[in-house]
This record gives structure tokens, sequence and C-alpha cells, in this order.
């Protein structure tokens, strides 16, 4: 005799069988698994007229099914500095409180972690762009560190940076160095705003 869970999951088999073996639901399924291949060989494209038409439509469903990819990761000449953005928060009693960008864990912290340093690396990386980007930066960072009972008086975004030797260079990170990128300097009703 069947178990009891065996019981409970065979209307939902049942279906899926249903499904699968009528020529409406192969021809259905058929067609999503073209569409999906169309999508991520499009998003694959070189930069093209095809590749932008397809992707109009393409886009959208890929990002929804989470197979959206870029892969402009790809450095034939890779940078050969290592950065780090930090925020500093100084609060109106003097006291004062950094904020890093999220490091998560090597397991899965690879996949949220990318979104993060690609907004770090766009705060230096392109001048133009990124002094757009540094006073929402700043915002963000005091938006993270506000404390109950606390104005924040000013936010630092502070660029640490260090050079990278070639492979089997000892040693392979150089001495550390700092720069402001940008200094926001908030009044107590916009530090209210921040949190």
């Amino acid at each position: 005799m069947p178990s009891g869970s065996s019981q409970r999951r065979a209307p939902g088999l049942a279906l899926q069988r249903r499904i699968e073996e009528s020529p409406l639901g192969r021809g259905a399924l058929s067609t999503l698994l073209v569409v999906t291949l169309v999508a991520i060989v499009a998003i694959n494209l070189p930069g093209s007229d095809l590749r932008q038409q397809l992707l109009r439509v393409g886009q959208p469903y890929l990002n929804a099914l989470g197979l959206d990819q870029n892969w402009a990761l790809f450095a034939p000449d890779p940078r050969r500095v290592a950065i780090d953005v930090t925020a500093l928060v100084q609060f109106d009693d003097g006291s004062t409180a950094s904020w890093s960008f999220p490091h998560d864990g090597a397991l899965f912290g690879a996949y949220r972690d990318y979104r993060w340093r690609k907004w770090e690396e766009s705060l230096i990386t392109d001048p133009a762009a990124g002094s757009q980007l540094w006073e929402p930066a700043t915002l963000w960072a005091a938006s993270r560190e506000a404390r109950p009972g606390h104005s924040i008086s000013r936010v630092t975004l502070l660029e640490r940076y260090a050079s990278i030797a070639a492979p089997g260079v000892q040693p392979s990170v150089g001495p550390s160095r700092q720069r402001t990128l940008y200094t926001l300097s908030l009044a107590p009703a916009s530090a209210a705003a921040a949190r």
C-alpha cells in the first residue's frame, strides 16, 4: 500500500503528467524552452542591432527568470589597483562611525556582493559618472549609520587603494593610500531625513 506522502503528491504529479502528455501542454513547454534559449543566446551576442531588438522583448523575461547575465567582467588587462570605498559618518556630538560596502560569506555572498562591488567600482573608476553617485552614496551611508537621538553632521566618502603586483611578485599588494572623494555636510533637518 502506498504511503501517505506519495498519495498527497499524486494529484500534483497527475496534473504534471497530463500537461506533459497533452499536445497543447507539450507545445507550450516547447515554446517556453525555445524562447528561453533564444533569450539566453541573445544576451550573450556582441553589441548589435539584432541583440538590441531581441533583448527589448527578452530582457524582462530573463530578469523575471533570474537568467540575466552580464559578461562585461572579462578583463584582458585587469585592474592593477585594489580599491575600497568607505564612508566616515560624523555625528553632532563628535562621535564617528564608519560604513563599508557589505561583504557576505564566500559561498552565497558572491552573488549579492557583485552588485555592491559594481556600485563601489562605479564611484571611482569613471569620474564623470561616479561623481553623480557620490551624494546618493553618502546619503545611503548616513541612513545605514543613523542612531536614535544623534544627528549626523557630516559624511565623508573615502577611497582607499593599493597597487597590486604581478603574479609571483612579493609583496602582492603595495602600501595603501587614501583620498577623499566627497564630503556632504548635513543640516539637522536633512540628517533626520537621511534616517
